[in-house]
C-alpha cells in the first residue's frame, strides 16, 4: 500500500508527458509536471518506504518513460517534428536558369541604382542584381555585362559608343 502513491504519481507523470508531446506540444507546462511528478515519486519512494523502493521507483520511472517514448515512436507521433519536405533540387530547373542567367553576357543595360560596386541595372526590362569590377557608376550610365560567375554578373561602364 505504501507504494501505492509513488506507482500512481509515476504513471500519472508519464501521462502528463505523452500528453505534452503527444497533444499539446509547445505549452511545457504539462510536461514539466508530469516530471516532477515523477520525480516527487521518486523521492518520495526513497524516503517513506526505503532504499530499495526508491531504487525500484526509479526503474519503474525509467520503464515507464522509456515505453511512453516507444510508443511515441511506433505510432508516428515523432513524425510530425520532422521536415518531410523534399529539400532536391531540380537540376532542369538549374540548367534553364543557369541558361537564361547566361543569356545577359555581352548585353548593354542602365543602371537603376548607383552602383557601389553592387547595384541593380535594367536589361530588356528586366532588373538584375550586379557587380562593377571595383568601379563605382553612377544612376542613369550604360554599362555592358562581361562576366557571370555563378549567380554574379560583372559590368563594366561603356565610355563610348
Amino acid at each position: 500500500m505504501e507504494l501505492l502513491l509513488p506507482i500512481i504519481l509515476i504513471l500519472l507523470g508519464a501521462a502528463f508527458i505523452v500528453a505534452e508531446v503527444y497533444l499539446i506540444p509547445g505549452m511545457n507546462v504539462v510536461g514539466i509536471l508530469g516530471a516532477l511528478m515523477m520525480l516527487f515519486a521518486i523521492f518520495t519512494a526513497f524516503v517513506q518506504i526505503g532504499f530499495l523502493a526508491g531504487v525500484m521507483a526509479m526503474a519503474g520511472a525509467t520503464i515507464t518513460t522509456g515505453s511512453a517514448f516507444w510508443w511515441l515512436w511506433k505510432s508516428g507521433a515523432w513524425n510530425r517534428f520532422i521536415l518531410s519536405a523534399n529539400l532536391k533540387k531540380d537540376e532542369r530547373l538549374i540548367a534553364r536558369e543557369s541558361e537564361h542567367r547566361a543569356s545577359y553576357l555581352g548585353k548593354m543595360g542602365i543602371a537603376i541604382t548607383p552602383l557601389r560596386p553592387t547595384g541593380i541595372i535594367e536589361i530588356e526590362g528586366e532588373r538584375i542584381e550586379v557587380v562593377t569590377e571595383g568601379d563605382f557608376i553612377s544612376v542613369g550610365s550604360e554599362v555592358k555585362v562581361v562576366a557571370m560567375d555563378r549567380r554574379k554578373h560583372f559590368v563594366r561602364l561603356v565610355t563610348g559608343k
